[in-house]
């Protein structure tokens, strides 16, 4: 009903940029609309409100609802709120358990969240025993943070207190008298089973894995809103790993993931627009380091390849004179330029380097593990108990 009233032009988009639907965020019978602050548009919405209820039964409860301002003066937000029969809110405002604003969340913001962990974790932990707290703490601290991990970067002082209560459940859980040193360092305990540890998430690991399906998402172009409106707004004609931080603190902390989701990814070239020539790896060999020489006379580092393979002077992007050296690593790089399967009207491709296009969390995490030191000990004791487990199964 709302896109039909914006296509009626009763609606005007809050983003003139973004070309699509009205921005509606719902989940179950949490509602958020994002429109102008303009007293006619908000007359037309409480219209269709009621249409809405009449025609379905199901009612809006105003005294429940908040208008939130966003560059909106005080005297206009009372009467926009006034004319639709609401509270007035300020930022930031809890939506499906999160702090949302266009602040970065402060400490006591995700107090909440905190909380939650340990009612769950202290609950009944002092009535199991270690192999049972363990168990407790893998199971039921994941479907509490997670969405939250999935969302937002968490501080660092969030993770260190949820660690804290982690660690209270793990060790000595409610009982005051068992209080006192930790019998294996945190380190040890967050590595795999089969690396020496217990196999207790890493938080700030997992964090990073989960938000960086984001930046897969956005280095691919999927056809999603907020991916097409961030390149649209802020990138249009650059590498966004090559330009200054701009955007949101959401973004930004997205994005300084980069160098991590660009450690584990290949770009398959199509219009070169989300690659660097020089420093990404979207050929063979990076070509900063193939063609060393030449580089160090290039005048700027974060050319993207469409940049680069469209260009008609090269003395544009060049010191010039170049050394013989120099000619000689140009010529066998015209050379293989022409080999390049460039095409302007196909999107670039990242894929992983584990051979999927695909990203998940749980390969990224298995994958920083993979290479981990094991100690002799350790591995002597694992290989035992897994023959055992052969012999007993045989």
């Amino acid at each position: 009903m709302i896109n039909d009233a914006l296509h009626q032009g009763q609606f005007a988009l809050p983003i003139p940029y973004y070309n699509s639907d009205f921005p509606v965020v719902q989940y179950a019978d949490d509602t958020i609309l994002i429109m102008q602050a303009d007293i006619t548009q908000v007359l037309h919405l409480k219209n269709i409100l009621s249409l809405f209820s009449a025609s379905t039964g199901l009612k809006v409860n105003y005294n429940k609802s908040s208008m939130i301002p966003v560059n909106v003066s005080t005297n206009k937000l009372n009467n926009l709120a006034a004319a639709f029969g609401c509270q007035v809110g300020s930022m930031p405002f809890t939506y499906l358990g999160l702090p949302m604003g266009t602040t970065k969340p402060r400490f006591e913001d995700l107090t909440p969240l905190m909380d939650r962990v340990e009612r769950r974790l202290v609950s009944c932990s002092s009535f199991l025993s270690y192999s049972r707290r363990l168990q407790m703490v893998n199971s039921s601290i994941s479907p509490i943070i997670t969405y939250a991990m999935c969302s937002i970067k968490l501080p660092i002082g969030v993770i260190e207190n949820i660690d804290r209560a982690r660690k209270q459940c793990l060790w000595w859980g409610n009982v005051e008298k068992k209080r006192g040193g930790n019998l294996a360092a945190w380190s040890m305990v967050q590595k795999p089973k089969s690396k020496g540890g217990l196999g207790v998430i890493n938080l700030r690991l997992q964090n990073d894995a989960l938000l960086m399906k984001q930046l897969h998402k956005f280095y691919n172009k999927v056809d999603i809103p907020w991916v097409q409106m961030v390149w649209f707004k802020h990138y249009p004609m650059k590498v966004p790993h090559a330009s200054p931080e701009v955007g949101s603190f959401w973004w930004k902390d997205i994005l300084r993931l980069n160098v991590l989701y660009r450690g584990i990814s290949k770009c398959a070239v199509g219009d070169g627009s989300t690659v660097t020539f020089w420093e990404d790896l979207w050929s063979e060999e990076i070509m900063a380091t193939k063609f060393f020489v030449f580089f160090s006379f290039v005048r700027n580092n974060n050319s993207s390849v469409q940049e680069l393979l469209n260009v008609d002077d090269l003395d544009s992007i060049l010191h010039l004179p170049l050394s013989s050296q120099a000619m000689e690593e140009l010529l066998i790089l015209q050379q293989e330029l022409v080999t390049i399967p460039y095409n302007a009207d196909q999107k670039d491709t990242w894929s992983l380097i584990w051979g999927s296009p695909i990203y998940t969390s749980r390969r990224y995490y298995k994958m920083v593990h993979q290479y981990l030191q094991v100690s002799p000990i350790f591995r002597k004791l694992w290989s035992s108990k897994c023959t055992q487990r052969i012999k007993f199964f045989a």
